[in-house]
């Protein structure tokens, strides 16, 4: 939330359909007729579960959602690679289907990443590919400094990327240092649909995909006053993400241990002329930068297939192997 934000003045474009489902165009309901697969892995006593698409020893392509969000926030998007790859989208702990933990870190979600890779199968074929978005963007940079070696190549979707200071490396803290508020629970689907808002805020003209991710985020839990009474709350858990403190070294573009690829949103608060100066100058002009013009932050629901597009053109001449 904004300084200048009230609660009250997000966006909350499910709100007026009163817990109805928008209209939705063709290729998205074909999207969600594609066969999936779901399976987990235990990752330092939790399990993590994940989704997959497309013959096992394909080539393999990870997503990795953001923030708060989930594996199917790609499921929709999954169709268009799966003829072509073995595709996998994990919930990282704490968020989907994933199990909660007491704590979370860096390493943890990296070693998620490596183990959801294994057991859906994606090594098969060689190094995967890691397509991450905002904070999963900055999980699968993690992954790089930490193991870049294991994958084929890192696409970075609109995460905040910022120029490190001069005494600094790079340094992701949390905004909110405050303690985490429990979960909140409501009376019903709608009731809890109709309060869905991104962070950060925006709308979009998609309100189906809107829709599909939200509801794909509830599930049933106890009132906290009432035990004995359910209702309905969003899968994450409110404390994951309060109080990190990722840090990365200087050299993690100058000296990436994997191919790097940058997507941005055209009208995202993540990209500017500085941004993309610094990246420019971080990996010396090895890194291929896309802009997709009049897309926000959620740049796959505001932009869905140009961001498939962008994609599937990125994976068609990328990452170059020179001599094989």
């Amino acid at each position: 939330m904004s300084e200048q934000q009230s609660p009250d003045s997000y966006t909350r474009p499910l709100a007026a359909y009163n817990g109805e489902k928008p209209p939705a165009p063709d290729w998205f309901e074909r999207a969600l007729e594609e066969p999936m697969e779901e399976g987990g892995v235990d990752v330092n006593g939790a399990r993590i579960a994940y989704l997959a698409w497309g013959r096992r020893g394909a080539p393999g392509l990870l997503f990795v959602h953001g923030g708060r969000a989930h594996a199917h926030w790609w499921r929709p998007f999954a169709h268009f690679f799966s003829s072509t790859f073995r595709v996998a989208a994990l919930n990282l702990s704490g968020m989907g289907d994933s199990s909660w933990r007491d704590a979370y870190s860096m390493p943890c979600f990296v070693d998620e990443i490596f183990a959801v890779s294994e057991a859906a199968g994606l090594y098969e074929a060689g190094q995967p590919l890691v397509v991450g978005h905002s904070f999963g963007g900055l999980v699968s940079l993690g992954a790089v400094e930490q193991a870049g070696e294991r994958l084929r190549g890192v696409v970075i979707i609109d995460s905040p990327v910022l120029t490190p200071s001069p005494d600094e490396d790079y340094h992701y803290r949390a905004r909110n240092k405050t303690p985490p508020r429990g979960r909140r629970v409501y009376e019903s689907e709608k009731d809890l649909l109709a309060r869905f808002r991104f962070l950060p805020d925006q709308d979009t003209d998609h309100h189906y995909l809107v829709d599909y991710i939200a509801r794909t985020a509830v599930t049933s839990a106890p009132f906290p006053d009432e035990p004995e009474r359910m209702g309905v709350s969003w899968k994450f858990d409110p404390g994951a993400g309060s109080n990190f403190d990722l840090h990365f070294k200087r050299d993690l573009f100058l000296a990436a241990r994997c191919p790097l690829a940058f997507i941005y949103g055209g009208k995202s608060m993540f990209y500017n002329e500085e941004t993309q100066a610094h990246l420019s100058r971080q990996t010396v002009g090895r890194s291929p930068m896309i802009v997709i013009p009049d897309a926000e932050h959620h740049i796959m629901i505001d932009q869905p297939i140009a961001f498939v597009s962008a994609l599937r053109a990125l994976f068609a001449a990328w990452p170059v192997r020179i001599g094989v």
